[in-house]
């Protein structure tokens, strides 16, 4: 099978699965679609077909792991001088060149 027909399948089993989700009302999340993906996997005949699901059960964990990794929350420990310091003044140093009264 050539990249672009896994690409074109992996694309069509996660619209699948999505929209099944969607159809029976149930939770569009990361959990559910595996799920949906897997079961949908088992039902698979065709060798080629089910080695592309297995691939994108994969991913899609990899990457709902790798995610979860990375969201760790930095504490101002971990913060450097550069990035404490981010907060610039949009309309120059002085919002207020006047000392009247604008309202």
């Amino acid at each position: 099978m050539k990249r672009s027909d896994i690409e074109q399948l992996t694309d069509e089993f996660i619209g699948e699965a999505v929209l099944s989700l969607l159809s029976e009302n149930g939770p569009v999340n990361t959990q559910a679609l595996i799920k949906r993906l897997r079961a949908m996997a088992a039902k698979e005949q065709d060798g080629q077909r089910k080695d592309v699901f297995v691939r994108v059960i994969a991913e899609i964990s990899n990457n709902s792991l790798s995610s979860m990794h990375s969201d760790a929350t930095p504490t101002p420990a971990d913060w450097d001088g550069d990035q404490a310091n981010n907060v610039y003044p949009l309309f120059g140093d002085s919002l207020q060149k006047t000392t009247r009264k604008k309202h």
